[in-house]
């Protein structure tokens, strides 16, 4: 008896692991389709600077899904492109982080991502909507006791979140005329000023989504809304478009690095 007790725990908890991977393939080739990009494995193609964003900090690394990937062209440009969701590993942990700059914000557990590389080369700048992540809101009750690993944590009295790392950015925001919500964080602010006079705060205008962060670092342009999830394949493409809009604000404000763009440094 026992024995067969096993048995079908093991194919239960296969069962489990097969449906699972079902579940999510389709939500990548969904939001794929929507998005006009292809499902991809991981995300070794995107530039190691990801890892020095304030995302990145935030999330203290994570696990990705639905990550879809692709080279647009955007006018004379080709762009490469990938969306993805990423459980952030302070989630597995049972915590999360602010990130400690004046004002604080917080981003979610599972966070929708769009990473764009392109022939420019920016300072690390970030700017932030206004919106959820800004009222640094605890996990509700019935978050906590859906996590074993928030459960654990509570039962031993651990703090429940913790200042993340900041990265190569100051604590003070911009002295510049942002459009209305947006705040950003620059050391070098005469870059920050020149991007805005050749069109980004025209763009960002336009770009006012509630609680959206922008990240520039080197070719990379990431986005994501903070804490707001995105749920559905067309909710996945819209946040796609918005970061190719902000790409298009940028390539018109920026000078390129080579003449013909980014398609002459990918092999």
């Amino acid at each position: 008896m026992k024995d067969l007790w096993f048995i079908g725990g093991m194919v239960a908890g296969a069962s489990w692991l097969v449906s699972r991977t079902m579940v999510r393939r389709k939500a990548q080739v969904t939001a794929a389709n929507a998005s006009g990009l292809s499902p991809v494995a991981d995300l070794t193609h995107i530039s190691p600077l990801l890892q020095k964003t304030a995302l990145w900090c935030l999330a203290d690394g994570g696990f990705e899904r639905r990550v879809v990937h692709g080279v647009l062209a955007r006018g004379t440009h080709d762009i490469d492109v990938t969306a993805f969701d990423m459980e952030t590993l302070r989630e597995r942990r049972g915590e999360w982080a602010w990130l400690p700059v004046e004002p604080p914000f917080r981003i979610g557990p599972v966070v929708s991502v769009v990473a764009c590389e392109m022939d420019r080369d920016f300072p690390h700048a970030l700017f932030k909507h206004a919106g959820g992540g800004d009222d640094l809101t605890d996990d509700d009750h019935i978050e906590r006791i859906g996590s074993l690993s928030k459960t654990v944590r509570d039962g031993f009295g651990m703090a429940r979140s913790y200042p993340a790392e900041l990265p190569a950015l100051p604590t003070t925001p911009l002295a510049l005329g942002l459009p209305a919500g947006w705040r950003g964080y620059c050391h070098t602010p005469e870059r920050i000023a020149e991007l805005m006079t050749g069109g980004l705060a025209g763009v960002l205008a336009r770009a006012a989504r509630r609680d959206l962060v922008i990240e520039l670092i080197g070719p990379l342009v990431v986005v994501y809304p903070a804490a707001r999830d995105v749920v559905g394949s067309d909710a996945f493409a819209d946040l796609t478009q918005t970061a190719l809009v902000l790409v298009d604000g940028l390539l018109a404000a920026s000078p390129a690095l080579t003449p013909r763009g980014v398609a002459d440094q990918r092999a």
